[in-house]
C-alpha cells in the first residue's frame, strides 16, 4: 500500500499560480521534481510542512499526514 512518504500526491496535479503550490498535495514544483530524490528525513520535513500550509488555507489534515507524525 502506498503511504505518504512514497508520495502525498491525491491525483489534482495543478499549480495555484498565486501560492506556487499544488491544488491537491500543496507541494511546490521544487518539492514535486525533488520529492522522488529524498531520502525519508527530507519527506517527513516537507509533510509537516505541507500539513501547516492545509492548515492555513483553512483545510483538515489528511489522515496520512497524522499517522506520519506517529511514527
Amino acid at each position: 500500500m502506498a503511504t505518504a512518504l512514497d508520495s502525498p500526491c491525491l491525483g489534482v496535479c495543478v499549480i495555484d499560480a498565486r501560492t506556487d503550490t499544488c491544488f491537491g498535495c500543496f507541494r511546490t514544483p521544487k518539492e514535486i521534481a525533488r520529492w522522488p530524490r529524498w531520502g525519508e528525513e527530507e519527506r517527513r520535513e516537507t509533510l509537516k510542512k505541507l500539513k501547516q500550509r492545509r492548515k492555513d488555507a483553512g483545510l483538515p489534515p489528511l489522515p496520512f499526514y497524522e499517522e506520519i507524525e506517529d511514527q
